[in-house]
């Protein structure tokens, strides 16, 4: 079962820290996801990982880190982006947090790709268990088998807001995807990791105007609850003891 720490009352949190129960830290952003889906995707989806993930195992969900590094999406209204520096910062002391609490083991759920980003969850990590009995873990579905397994637009595409993202939302939460404008969207098949490694720095430079890459028009339900399903077993894979 999978408890929200914030609903809770601190004799309860303690009872489940006492019986070893996962802590999960869902991981997000705040920024543009094209003209069809939320600021709050990475979010979303993080949060129901945590709860598909809850299904399986005795968990307890704290509330989601919902800003950090996001520069690629900062030429868009609503982006928020904070340095590399204060998010990893902000992720050690939630962290550190959790352990107080009386946790022993900490997931951190995100779903935030942006490769400064990522590295930066993992250097937080290393950093708040460093010297503790604190454990935590961050899957990487990025990697392989998972990865290739999510499909090409995944690896190549850039997943962001595209076929894969807009999938994950259409099986978690359909009512914030504007269906009548994601039918409308033509493909755009741009290779961002390559235009990174070609020194684009923003979704602009790398050719998203609209702030997606892939296919949005191809995305389904169906699609997204496979994708789901690869996610969380990954997550359950990298939390085994």
């Amino acid at each position: 079962m999978n408890h929200l720490a914030a609903q809770l009352s601190w004799p309860k949190v303690k009872v489940l820290a006492v019986a070893d129960a996962w802590a999960l830290l869902p991981v997000g952003s705040t920024e543009a996801h094209g003209p069809h889906l939320p600021l709050n995707v990475d979010v979303v989806i993080a949060q129901e990982v945590c709860r598909r993930v809850g299904t399986r195992l005795e968990t307890v969900e704290f509330p989601a880190i919902t800003y950090s590094l996001t520069e690629f999406a900062a030429p868009f209204a609503g982006t928020v982006s904070l340095s590399a520096d204060t998010a990893r910062a902000a992720l050690i002391g939630v962290l550190r947090g959790i352990g107080q609490a009386g946790f022993r083991r900490v997931c951190v759920v995100n779903h935030h790709l942006e490769p400064a980003h990522f590295k930066l969850v993992h250097a937080a990590a290393s950093e708040a268990q460093a010297g503790t009995s604190l454990r935590v873990v961050v899957p990487d579905h990025r990697r392989k088998p998972t990865g290739p397994a999510l499909g090409d637009e995944f690896m190549h595409g850039g997943s962001h807001a595209g076929c894969y993202e807009t999938s994950l939302m259409l099986a978690a939460a359909p009512h914030l995807v504007n269906e009548e404008v994601r039918r409308t969207l033509p493909s755009l098949d741009v290779d961002l990791p390559g235009a990174i490694k070609q020194g684009a720095t923003n979704f602009l430079e790398a050719g998203g105007p609209e702030a997606y890459f892939g296919a949005p028009s191809r995305a389904t339900a169906d699609e997204g609850q496979r994708l789901f399903e690869l996610i969380v077993t990954a997550t359950l894979d990298a939390m085994k003891d």
